[in-house]
């Protein structure tokens, strides 16, 4: 039985990467679904261009805004992973890569990683600032080879410490795409000088995006929130 086009030009893409390959083949599978059932006005709607569907595929529900406890992973660890508690940074580090990789997600990537100086700041006793910035350079480097998706999000701050700077450093200098990074700004707690090495490399790389740490704070419950791509969740 001859292959569908669709499918040889899939197997047969000369830029398409293996894994890449695997991702629109599962695609394929899922569109051979029927399209979830939509009144007529929606469906002149999407047909007008309207409305769009972001082309992920025919399932009805696919998980996307997915915000893990990443700080209950760290002190717990996780057996269904194998993976212990992280006892320190090299640990917490290299956890946080592991669950990376297998948060749900529609685009097979997590949306959300953390409000990172938070969930690293347990893990700095005994670690120089110069290791802190090597370390998180190599981290920065690897969710962008590994993860390369633009919706990919950290958040930092508002408050001042060994993480965000060398953080924004890292972000500077090596000016990647992903992780996309917002810095919760709060007056009253951020101080100027931090806020001036952020708004500098707005200039120099575009990142962070900057946010009312306040305003936000308010509206959500103790469980907190996350700057996720372009939403809030």
């Amino acid at each position: 039985m001859a292959l569908p086009d669709n499918i040889m030009q899939i197997l047969t893409h000369p830029q398409l990467s293996p894994k890449q390959k695997s991702n629109y083949l599962a695609l394929e599978v899922e569109n051979s679904l029927p399209y979830v059932a939509m009144s007529e006005v929606v469906s002149n709607a999407m047909q007008e261009g309207g409305i769009c569907d972001m082309f992920e595929g025919h399932a009805p529900f696919k998980p996307r805004y997915v915000l893990p406890d990443y700080a209950k992973y760290l002190k717990q660890g996780s057996e269904h992973l194998e993976m212990s508690p992280a006892e320190d940074f090299d640990d917490a580090l290299n956890s946080l890569m592991v669950l990376y990789h297998h948060v749900p997600s529609v685009t097979n990537i997590p949306v959300f990683l953390g409000q990172l100086d938070v969930l690293l700041m347990p893990f700095v006793s005994g670690v120089s600032t110069d290791d802190i910035y090597r370390k998180l350079k190599r981290f920065w480097i690897l969710l962008d080879r590994t993860l390369p998706d633009a919706f990919m999000h950290v958040n930092i701050g508002p408050i001042d410490n060994i993480i965000s700077r060398p953080l924004l450093r890292v972000d500077a200098e090596l000016m990647q795409i992903a992780p996309i990074l917002t810095f919760l700004y709060y007056p009253k707690i951020t101080p100027d000088d931090l806020l001036l090495v952020a708004t500098t490399n707005i200039r120099l790389c575009n990142k962070p995006h900057l946010a009312n740490y306040p305003l936000h704070a308010d509206t959500f419950d103790k469980r907190g929130f996350g700057i996720v791509s372009c939403f809030l969740r």
